[in-house]
């Protein structure tokens, strides 16, 4: 279920480790002390990249602090090719559980992303393939002349906070959050954007073992503050009088807010060694000229051949409105990987992976040879 998902997403590693030992040891003294560590480390590299590394460095602690409350700590950095690099934090929260018939879970502070399947499975531990789904971080193209960086679905964390509750075959949450889902927004960083509140609903049903389905909702502004970062042809009537009058929107001008509508479908099966997963998404920003609506899913498939061995592949696509100049069009991107796994040991596992790809901008198929390694290890 999901819920328990986001349990195994949120416990891993967080601070220096010298100052988490001497946390451990305090809480070595206290019987109802408790602390998870786990980091993560991976270097993977391209074809299409000549070789340039890309890494990535994850490490969370769950503490425990008694009476069901939890402290999770998860920075996070990153290395693109071409040696950019960027770091955050991507979970500081508390959480609070009971032990009643029915579990009830309370996450505040900056929480794992309420929406979105995927967003649990991109750590390079848990994710089998050696890419995630490029709509959580290739942003669209400008709907109406203003470029607003949104994704389709955000690989972030929002600063929030969601109630969600299970039981045997169903599970349920819901919150409110800082940032859009089609928006990543660093607390920390100087030059987030503005908040804006969103409202955030979702649940699953699980009607045998094995086999899930779900979906989550979430509304609340994407835009605000802004102003015209070009000059605009605005059809006479399309967006109230104050447009209308001349039919251009000047550089400058001050836009109204607008709102940003996000619908998720998922589904999992898992049967013997085989799991299959799938998300749809399906967004609705309001614009400047007419409301855009972008889609796009995500398959997955993984198959355990041997306890060292196992295969993997992904399909991704999505299609997005894009205004050029006066006419307004669609563009698609696609993705799709093929990735072979071996599993050294508990802490250690290599992967190779054929990579296609297309873009919004770029319509014919770039290919490539990708490897990857990623080292993890738990301390208790």
């Amino acid at each position: 279920m999901r819920v328990e998902m986001l349990r195994r997403a949120a416990i891993g590693g967080a601070a220096a480790l010298h100052v988490l030992a001497c946390v451990t040891q305090v809480h070595a003294q206290d019987p109802t002390g408790h602390v998870a560590i786990e980091a993560v480390a991976s270097a993977s590299v391209s074809s299409a990249d000549d070789g340039d590394p890309f890494l990535i460095f994850d490490q969370t602690s769950t503490i425990g602090v008694g009476r069901g409350w939890d402290v999770v700590v998860r920075p996070w950095a990153r290395r693109m090719p071409g040696g950019d690099w960027a770091a955050e934090m991507y979970q500081l929260q508390v959480r609070y559980s009971t032990s009643t018939h029915i579990p009830v879970r309370l996450d505040a502070g900056i929480i794992s992303s309420p929406i979105g399947m995927s967003t649990l499975e991109l750590r390079p531990d848990v994710n089998p393939t050696i890419s995630a789904p490029f709509y959580y971080f290739v942003p669209l193209p400008a709907f109406d002349g203003n470029f607003d960086r949104v994704t389709l679905i955000s690989g972030g964390y929002p600063l929030g906070a969601i109630v969600s509750a299970s039981g045997l075959h169903w599970d349920v949450r819901g919150g409110v959050t800082d940032a859009t889902p089609t928006r990543a927004r660093n607390v920390f960083s100087t030059s987030k954007g503005p908040s804006a509140t969103q409202f955030v609903v979702g649940g699953g049903i699980t009607p045998v073992a094995g086999l899930r389905f779900g979906g989550a909702f979430a509304a609340g502004r994407y835009r605000l503050d802004m102003l015209s970062q070009r000059t605009m042809v605005i059809p006479d009537g399309s967006y109230g009088a104050q447009f209308a009058t001349n039919g251009v929107v000047a550089k400058g001008t001050a836009l109204p807010d607008a709102s940003a509508t996000v619908y998720n479908v998922e589904g999992e099966y898992a049967v013997g060694y085989t799991r299959i997963t799938g998300e749809l998404v399906v967004d609705r920003f309001e614009t400047m000229i007419a409301p855009a609506v972008s889609r796009g899913f995500n398959l997955m498939a993984v198959r355990t051949l041997s306890p060292r061995w196992f295969v993997a592949g992904r399909t991704v696509r999505a299609s997005t409105p894009v205004l050029v100049g006066a006419t307004a069009g669609r563009r698609i991107a696609k993705s799709a990987e093929a990735t072979l796994g071996y599993r050294l040991n508990r802490t250690i596992t290599f992967r190779a992976a054929y990579q296609g790809s297309t873009s919004f901008s770029r319509p014919s198929w770039q290919h490539a040879v990708a490897f990857s390694t990623v080292w993890s290890q738990r301390w208790w």
